[in-house]
């Protein structure tokens, strides 16, 4: 439970965060007054509306400015198609719904400006209910989720604007303006109760025909930045998810140990198994097979029998001993005689002296005839 909601909060955090960066840009790109003059220049709305490029760029920079709240009115005079100088959003409808996008504005103006506090203290808050030694996979699992859900509703919005510009016009007013969609229902949802809501200008409006042909190309800038926005957090997911220390086991970009080598110490040289090589030319290709397999699993190449003693009739297949020759008959062996001669003498023996010690010792035959 206590991981299901931290990933609840990381999700959210996410979507806080990508709704406030999506804000600010759009704002920032709707500063920019010299690319909606280019735009006016290179669509020629300026034959369309009957008004001058330099007076629909000061329209519109009043229009933005209202909206942000650093404007009193709406106010704008201009010429149109070369006539006198009238006020260009007349209508009571212009001006009523200038008022709803103001306080709609300022109201999203406040939320993305605490976006971001709010963002860290429920990622925070979520890192800290996640269980030890899964904080890494359920913190990037959230993220990805929130760019998932964010990216996924304004593809919605973008693939359905594509085929029904109207109904989604429509709908996202209603969402955006509850009480006009409250007012059209009791109103009895009829066709005049549409007609009669304040954001339905009428189709000679000033306001409408110079906006609607550069409101395309303004809302492809801020979606091509809104994606971008997505990617870059999902980049920062997959780091936290593959990059980030993984408990109980070192860290892929923690600092690198060297290790010095001494430098008389060989440095060695890798080759072939050449033992292996060597037991694989002499073994039998039945055999092989299972040498190979216990090679790779790490087992001596060779089963290891218990030793046995060896038999003096076993022979040697690969160096057999020669053959001795047979001894003469006649000629004691010289084996035989090397080893008497290193035999240390009995007691027997050193008590009665050989014959060969009788004949050299002339003493010894004088004392034996005595006797």
């Amino acid at each position: 439970m206590r991981n299901t909601f931290g990933k609840l909060c990381v999700i959210i955090a996410t979507l806080v965060l990508l709704f406030s960066a999506a804000f600010f840009t759009v704002a920032l790109i709707l500063r920019d007054n010299d690319a909606i003059e280019q735009k006016y220049k290179e669509l020629d709305v300026s034959s369309q509306v009957g008004i001058g490029t330099p007076d629909l760029s000061r329209a519109t920079t009043a229009l933005l400015d209202y909206m942000r709240g650093d404007r009193v009115n709406i106010k704008v005079e201009a010429k149109v198609n070369g006539g006198d100088v009238q006020d260009l959003f007349h209508y009571e409808k212009e001006i009523v719904h200038m008022a709803e996008v103001q306080t709609l504005w300022l109201g999203l103006e406040t939320f993305a400006k605490f976006g971001a506090p709010t963002a860290a203290a429920l990622l925070l808050f979520g890192f800290l209910l996640i269980e030890r030694g899964k904080k890494r996979a359920i913190l990037s699992s959230g993220m990805f989720w929130g760019c998932g859900v964010f990216g996924g509703v304004l593809a919605f919005m973008g693939v359905w604007a594509i085929f029904d510009f109207s109904s989604f016009w429509t709908v996202f007013h209603f969402i955006i303006f509850p009480k006009s969609l409250f007012r059209y229902l009791s109103a009895g949802a009829t066709v005049q109760a549409m007609n009669e809501l304040n954001w339905v200008l009428p189709a000679d409006s000033i306001m409408v025909n110079m906006l609607m042909p550069v409101f395309p190309s303004i809302v492809l800038r801020c979606a091509i930045a809104v994606i971008i926005e997505i990617v870059v957090v999902g980049i920062v997911a997959v780091f936290v998810r593959f990059a980030w220390r993984k408990e109980g086991k070192p860290s892929p970009i923690a600092d690198i140990v060297v290790i010095e080598r001494d430098e008389t110490e060989p440095i060695p040289i890798k080759g072939p198994d050449l033992v292996l090589s060597h037991i694989l030319q002499n073994a039998p290709v039945s055999k092989r097979e299972d040498i190979l397999r216990r090679a790779r699993n790490g087992e001596p190449p060779v089963e290891e029998t218990p030793s046995t003693p060896v038999r003096e009739h076993l022979v040697d297949p690969i160096y057999p001993k020669a053959e001795e020759a047979p001894a003469d008959p006649q000629e004691p062996e010289a084996p035989a005689q090397q080893e008497d001669s290193d035999r240390e003498p009995s007691i027997k023996e050193e008590a009665e002296p050989s014959s060969s010690e009788e004949a050299s010792d002339p003493d010894a035959a004088e004392e034996t005839y005595e006797l």
